[in-house]
């Protein structure tokens, strides 16, 4: 008898990553050029969120600060616009802080020659590739093809690492006290069942040790 032609199985969905993309408004052009190369990540339940409305002011507003703290990944658009501009300077020392506590992944992408590794990132590995300036390539659209490859790369990783984090984050998770606690009377009766009936002798049988000696 032939089998029956099984359904093909649902592709479980992937976990969303969300970048927060952080910008000098003097690389506007810059910066729409990256999210058209980040169309395709988009597509693969990828969030990415930039404010083309800052106010004047010296805190980071609530929207910002809170789309701050809920990004897996952190892109800084280095120029010198971004280094003199105090609101990137916010944003990406906040994020800096959050790189320090494992919280979040920052991703230089050197727009123009600009001193960025003098801002704590001379450890982080800079796109454009080997962090040649977006300029100093044949032209724009190859250098952010690339800088959208590196950015993939670094979504994988993310990913790769949330279950970790998910578990490092709630170690009871898996296994709730309420869950223990009731375990706990199942295990002692369990060993209580695998005495034998003989040996079992019940709080009244039991005579002082002297007496049962003596007699």
């Amino acid at each position: 008898m032939p089998s029956k032609p099984t359904a093909p199985k649902a592709k479980a969905k992937k976990a969303t990553v969300r970048i927060f993309v952080s910008y000098s408004h003097a690389n506007v052009v810059q910066q729409a050029k990256l999210q058209i190369h980040l169309a395709q990540l988009k597509r693969d339940e990828v969030e990415t969120w930039f404010d083309d409305h800052m106010a004047a002011g010296d805190k980071l507003s609530t929207e910002i600060s809170r789309n701050l703290r809920e990004a897996d990944i952190f892109v800084a658009l280095m120029s010198p616009e971004y280094l003199a501009s105090r609101w990137c300077q916010l944003e990406y020392n906040r994020a800096m802080g959050r790189r320090a506590k494992g919280l979040l992944r920052v991703v230089v992408v050197v727009v123009r020659p600009c001193a960025w590794k003098d801002t704590g990132a001379s450890d982080l590995k800079a796109l454009p590739r080997d962090g040649r300036s977006v300029i100093d390539w044949r032209s724009m659209d190859h250098a952010f093809a690339d800088v959208a490859e590196g950015i993939k790369g670094t979504v994988r990783a993310v990913r790769a690492s949330m279950p970790a984090k998910a578990r490092a984050t709630n170690p009871n998770r898996a296994r709730p006290a309420s869950t223990a606690k009731a375990e706990k009377p199942r295990a002692m009766a369990k060993v209580a069942s695998r005495v034998p009936a003989k040996a079992r002798v019940s709080p009244k049988e039991k005579g002082p040790t002297r007496g049962r000696a003596a007699k």
